[in-house]
């Protein structure tokens, strides 16, 4: 039973892989949990206002707020 497992895992292993995104996507359909998506996005777009903040472009960022 034991090699069983083990020959699952290495089959398993040898599949395709797939993306995080595709990973948090599939995660969210199969948990119903789609009221997740505005949070993921708020949070990319804050992680994209940081990284732009560190650049040229920070005067512009920093009149919107």
């Amino acid at each position: 039973m034991n090699e069983d497992k083990n020959l699952s895992f290495e089959e398993a292993s040898q599949g395709k892989q797939s993306s995080l995104l595709a990973d948090v996507w599939n995660m969210l359909k199969k948990n119903k949990k789609f009221w997740l998506i505005p949070l993921i996005i708020a949070l990319l777009i804050f992680g994209i206002i940081i990284m732009v903040g560190g650049t040229a472009a920070a005067p512009f960022i920093y009149t919107l707020f």
